[in-house]
């Protein structure tokens, strides 16, 4: 079998045998349900990275019948990166019921066209994928993810994490964007997707550096090893954290994180995370936006919302965007800001 090598086929045949490795070294050595979120996303980008060596590298024109492999399953992508951040975030994750659905509609997708005889598949090719469906499978998969990484960020608690979002964000805004530049001005016979081609297995090459580097992937522990239980939390512990939170207000600080809470309370944020997480049953974020929400809903009843916005209150009270403080405040109350508006307005 002939196959064409040159520095990007290396790359990428590099980036594969990394992606897939660390996605093992994810699911086996570690009892993170974070880090098995991460390893499902990393095969799934690794996959489509093989895509792109298959075709480069010229073994989809030496075997023909590999054309349309099922290999892309990105409209799990945007799923999988949500639940492996809430996981980070130590929430429970609840991804929408039927999430799976369009996965595999993908997935049989290309199946049934794997099975087809090349003139069927070159015909679809010519006729149907190329001009539409590819565009579907494309932009679907994108939106998935933006929408992913819009509900994410909030969750991010630490600055590699929200790096990481901000870069994907970064690249998919871009990637959606550059079929349509390269539709008005290259010519019929160049590619179309071709910044997806080259930065995606840079990606792929990234979150298996951050799994490595940033100690995601946990040493097994030793058989002989005593595994001891973390202590209870102490009443002085939660009387730390509540003085910190309600007499100094650190709720108020926008770019507030587990890290600098712990920092200012002279601990690790393990031992800050555990505190709250088991002394006051919640994760980080919802400890805070709870002190936040409380914090607007008081100014409003108080009567500041006649004389400055719902948004400025927000922001004064912690909130660091508009959008994360309409989606908590429902959460919260069952209201949006103006519903809840109204029902202090009815009540003077």
């Amino acid at each position: 079998m002939n196959v064409y090598l040159d520095l990007s086929n290396l790359f990428n045949l590099f980036c594969i045998a990394q992606g897939f490795t660390t996605a093992a070294l994810l699911f086996y050595r570690t009892d993170s349900p974070a880090n098995r979120w991460l390893a499902w996303l990393m095969v799934g980008l690794t996959l489509q990275v093989v895509d792109y060596f298959l075709t480069r590298s010229g073994v989809y024109w030496n075997h023909k019948w590999l054309y349309f492999f099922p290999l892309f399953y990105s409209w799990s992508f945007g799923p999988l990166l949500y639940a492996y951040v809430r996981a980070r975030a130590g929430q429970a994750v609840s991804l929408p019921k039927g999430w799976l659905v369009p996965v595999l509609i993908q997935g049989l997708f290309y199946l049934i066209l794997t099975f087809q005889p090349f003139d069927n598949k070159a015909w679809f090719w010519l006729n149907v994928h190329k001009p539409f469906t590819r565009y579907v499978d494309y932009y679907v998969a994108c939106g998935l993810i933006l929408y992913a990484i819009y509900r994410s960020r909030p969750l991010a608690t630490d600055r590699p994490l929200r790096l990481l979002l901000n870069g994907l964000g970064v690249f998919y805004v871009i990637a959606a964007i550059e079929p349509l530049v390269n539709d008005a001005y290259l010519p019929d016979n160049w590619p179309k997707f071709y910044l997806t081609h080259q930065i995606l297995p840079l990606f792929v090459y990234a979150l298996a550096l951050i799994g490595l580097v940033y100690g995601w992937l946990v040493k097994p522990e030793r058989p002989t090893a005593p595994i001891t239980p973390p202590p209870p939390v102490t009443p002085d512990q939660r009387e730390q954290v509540l003085r910190a939170i309600q007499q100094q207000e650190l709720y108020k600080d926008p770019e507030l994180t587990l890290t600098s809470l712990a920092k200012h309370l002279g601990e690790s944020p393990n031992v800050v995370s555990r505190i709250i997480n088991t002394g006051f049953n919640q994760s980080f974020n919802e400890f805070i936006n709870a002190y936040r929400i409380e914090e607007v809903k008081r100014r409003m009843a108080a009567g500041d919302a006649d004389r400055l916005t719902v948004l400025a209150l927000a922001l004064d009270a912690g909130f660091a965007s508009k959008a994360t403080f309409n989606r908590v405040f429902k959460e919260q109350t069952g209201h949006t800001p103006k519903e809840y508006l109204g029902t202090l307005d009815g009540g003077r």
